[in-house]
């Protein structure tokens, strides 16, 4: 299989760099469903902060549509318009919740298109670029095509992963990587993924996520505990991200429940929340739970500081943030072996892995990683060549090749 290698801080660089890029002169219309926005600032920030570092090297414009669902719940029904630093739209996206899951691609489609159209219009954009397979990917092989753009489609992990078990969703997926002229995805594995279900080889680019590495580095584990106000002199794992059941939140307390003298921080919020703590309860470790809910993406390297190795139970993943942040403080990760995660956590090196949904591996893998010192540097080192500035030039060299390439999807 071909696919272009941009996943490493040095192959990102010498991308960035190839003649005739000149970053600013493009001009690209961006479509996601991942996005921060007033209501839910901290939502989906790995989206945010590469798209922020992509708008420093060519003019963009971002649509991205907000579920009434969240709008209510957060007691609004429209979002103002962000102009600065660059334009992003926020209009509402109406459909049924888990009724006709075939139907949002077109509900999605119908919220966007009105903003895409207007935001085209003044930025005349050269490519337009979707974020997330389903439903943003298909609405935007959609638009690209009535704007006549070229569509890059970039897949993140549960989008592929999980939506392809959904036989109304598959179709829609396998036509939107079909149609799209470049595929990006975050890992190895999911570039493989997406050419098994019908992207172009050729087409198709690994770019993996960036790391704010001022913001997440080594710190005294001492010191952490005393701010946020955990006294424990205990071994401490840490949790961060949705409470939702691809996470697999509910296996790893199983697993806590058969670890002893070990407590669990979990920092985050979701849906399963009230039946996570329901089980906690029957298991008998509620004690060993400390829920810290929601916290804000500057907090979570102090929360990791604090802990004794980090967390990753997950069913299915891409290249989640979660696992370079981790490792930029300096912790080790008990991770499941799914995504992109055994492309960044080598057994032994970077922590353990254990193959998901596994509550018996993963209390082994615990038991191993806690069983061990680690040094927070070298652990540091192992992601020293991922930045967001360098995913950013990465995915720029995709956009312009594909600009440049004039093939429309």
């Amino acid at each position: 299989m071909l696919v272009n290698q941009t996943q490493t801080g040095q192959d990102v660089v010498a991308l960035s760099k190839e003649p005739g890029q000149g970053g600013h002169n493009l001009r690209s219309l961006v479509l996601t469903s991942q996005f921060p926005n007033p209501k839910y600032p901290h939502w989906a920030s790995f989206n945010r902060q590469q798209i922020d570092h992509l708008a420093g090297l060519c003019q963009l414009a971002l649509v991205a549509p907000v579920p009434w669902t969240d709008l209510l719940q957060a007691g609004a029904w429209r979002l103002p318009p962000q102009d600065k630093p660059y334009p992003v739209r926020w209009p509402t996206f109406w459909y049924v919740p888990r009724l006709r899951r075939a139907w949002h691609g077109r509900a999605f489609l119908w919220a966007a298109w009105p903003s895409l159209r207007r935001l085209a219009a003044s930025l005349q954009p050269q490519v337009l670029l979707a974020t997330w397979l389903f439903p943003a990917g298909w609405a935007g092989m959609i638009a690209a095509h009535r704007l006549g753009l070229p569509l890059v489609l970039k897949v993140h992990g549960s989008d592929v992963m999980t939506f392809q078990n959904d036989p109304q969703r598959l179709p829609y997926l396998k036509q939107a990587l079909k149609a799209a002229a470049a595929v990006v995805a975050v890992s190895r594995s999911l570039a493989s993924e997406a050419v098994r279900l019908g992207a172009r080889p050729e087409g198709v680019s690994v770019v993996g996520n960036g790391l704010d590495r001022e913001l997440f580095a080594p710190a005294d584990r001492h010191k952490a505990r005393r701010a946020l106000g955990l006294f424990s002199q205990g071994r401490v794992l840490l949790y961060v991200g949705r409470l939702e059941p691809v996470k697999g939140l509910e296996t790893a307390l199983r697993a806590l429940a058969q670890v002893k003298e070990t407590t669990l921080l979990v920092v985050g919020a979701g849906s399963q929340e009230a039946a996570l703590k329901s089980l906690a309860s029957e298991l008998g470790i509620s004690g060993r739970v400390t829920w810290a809910g929601q916290q804000e993406h500057q907090k979570v390297p102090q929360y990791m500081a604090a802990s004794d190795a980090v967390l990753l139970p997950s069913l299915s993943e891409g290249d989640p943030n979660i696992v370079l942040e981790a490792l930029g403080c300096g912790r080790p990760l008990v991770a499941s072996a799914v995504g992109g995660v055994p492309e960044v956590v080598r057994q032994g090196e970077q922590g353990a892995l254990f193959e998901p949904g596994d509550a018996t591996g993963l209390a082994g893998a615990i038991e191993e990683v806690l069983a061990r010192e680690w040094d927070p540097d070298r652990l540091s080192a192992a992601v020293a060549g991922r930045s967001w500035q360098a995913s950013a030039a990465a995915l720029l060299a995709v956009l312009q090749r594909t600009a440049g390439s004039g093939a429309q999807s």
